[in-house]
């Protein structure tokens, strides 16, 4: 990690961190609803259950970002073969924009470094977003899928090595 981030650790996720996670979903998600209204796919809407049970699927992976010791962050990580998808990846509000999520990313990359295609998803129009996965050497794949008429899902693959 990054000078600055030597205070961020990444812990892999146990049961007894659902109250903090299910908490960083919704603080994270919360603007995102707001603004898109998205009632279809927004891990906003997910309850502590739903999310415990993605969190623990098998195939799967979920961290969690400590900042001093502070849940500030969180992601599941779902492994098939040897390709490694993104999920639900959530930063607190209030510690956006820290580098804490490229930190985290980097790291768990180097956790699953079997993985030889990253892949994920996120809204098209939320340029941060896409600035983060860029700067990680993610690319735009595939055609962009308008979920309405506000918000557009586009897919992020890493590596050429991508089916």
């Amino acid at each position: 990690m990054s000078e600055n981030m030597e205070h961020v650790k990444v812990i892999a996720f146990q049961k007894e961190w659902i109250d903090a996670v299910f908490d960083i979903q919704r603080k994270a998600y919360k603007p995102l609803f707001d603004k898109y209204h998205d009632t279809n796919t927004s891990p906003y809407l997910e309850s502590k259950e739903e999310i415990l049970q993605k969190y623990t699927r098998p195939g799967t992976y979920g961290y969690i970002f400590l900042d001093q010791g502070i849940p500030v962050g969180a992601v599941r990580i779902i492994a098939r073969d040897d390709a490694c998808k993104v999920s639900a990846l959530a930063v607190l509000p209030e510690y956006q924009n820290r580098g804490i999520a490229q930190a985290a990313l980097k790291e768990i990359e180097s956790i699953h470094s079997g993985c030889k295609c990253w892949v994920l998803d996120t809204i098209l129009e939320e340029k941060g977003n896409c600035h983060l996965y860029e700067k990680l050497g993610y690319t735009k794949s595939g055609e962009p899928q308008a979920v309405d008429d506000h918000m557009t899902l586009i897919h992020y693959k890493k590596t050429n090595r991508c089916g």
